[in-house]
């Protein structure tokens, strides 16, 4: 149930509005298709996508910001904040999945004049790289990337006061996915039928929900042979990069039975449980899932950002 609450959209978890429709009597399998809608049994041809690896690492990016010419020069900084923080372009190349970005960085500052003025300056197009060693990585896989700000300081010195030393600390997040055909049978058809229910639902989290209704794009592949719904999902959706703003706090479980996972994504192993109203610490984020310490105090992991109300 848990597996399916991680793959509902919107985080919808309350009660489904069900209509049932049942049938009696027999018949064949062109009467089955006309009543239910099941299809005729058949051989599809699906794309599945198995995750090859996932890793994270940070980068430290260091420069100089000076005041511009029309602005006085500092007394004391007030803040530094990081913003417009976005990924570009991921590159795959054997081994490796490079990520390369900007980033905008604002100065508010108090100004060395006598009534003590405020004034900020900012730098736009900070660019950054980073490649993260993923092995088996070949340019023709599909790699999805994510970041965030980590930690921001700054040096000021008050004989050089135009100029603000900035370092900023990234962690970066990295998944390689391989992409594979398979074929799969079509529903059995029916050669005799006696009662019948054919049912409609909204905001179902069963393995049948149609992937569409899935934000992430995960539907559940534990009735291929050969795959579980551990390392797969379909494909679909064009690879996207970027990034949300860090968030921290307390978050409180809103899915009945939630998976607390190792890693962002539901093809880590699962570490532990928790229940619907139970309250978790955010830590950081990736891949639209929170990082979060229980109630324990002890145990880390990672819970499906629509599962959590923050």
């Amino acid at each position: 149930m848990a597996d399916d609450l991680e793959r509902a959209s919107g985080g919808s978890t309350g009660a489904t509005s069900n209509t049932v429709v049942s049938v009696t009597g027999t018949g064949t399998a062109e009467s089955a298709q006309a009543i239910c809608g099941c299809p005729e049994i058949g051989p599809e041809t699906i794309q599945v996508e198995q995750v090859l690896g996932a890793e994270m690492d940070q980068r430290v990016v260091e420069f100089d910001m000076f005041v511009p010419a029309e602005k006085p020069d500092i007394e004391q900084v007030v803040d530094v904040y990081v913003k417009d923080l976005e990924i570009n372009n991921v590159t795959i190349i054997p081994d490796k999945v490079i990520i390369r970005g900007d980033l905008e960085v604002k100065v508010m500052y108090v100004a060395d004049l006598p009534d003590q003025p405020v004034h900020a300056f900012e730098r736009r197009h900070v660019r950054f790289t980073r490649d993260i060693s993923i092995p088996g990585a070949m340019p023709d896989m599909t790699a999805k990337a994510d970041v965030q700000v980590e930690y921001v300081d700054y040096d000021f010195c008050c004989h050089t006061p135009r100029k603000v030393h900035i370092t900023i600390v990234l962690k970066f997040w990295a998944r390689v996915v391989s992409t594979t055909d398979m074929e799969v049978l079509a529903v059995t058809p029916i050669d005799e039928m006696g009662q019948v229910e054919v049912s409609t639902a909204s905001g179902s989290s069963n393995d049948s929900t149609a992937a569409s209704t899935f934000s992430d794009d995960f539907v559940s592949a534990s009735h291929y042979s050969g795959y579980n719904d551990q390392n797969v999902y379909v494909t679909g959706v064009t690879p996207s990069v970027g990034t949300q703003p860090t968030v921290s706090g307390t978050a409180t479980v809103t899915g009945s039975v939630v998976h607390v996972r190792s890693g962002p994504g539901t093809n880590f192993p699962i570490v532990t449980k928790v229940k619907k109203g139970d309250t978790v610490t955010i830590k950081e984020q990736a891949f639209g899932w929170y990082r979060v310490l229980l109630a324990d105090n002890t145990t880390i992991g990672w819970i499906a950002s629509w599962l959590l109300s923050v």
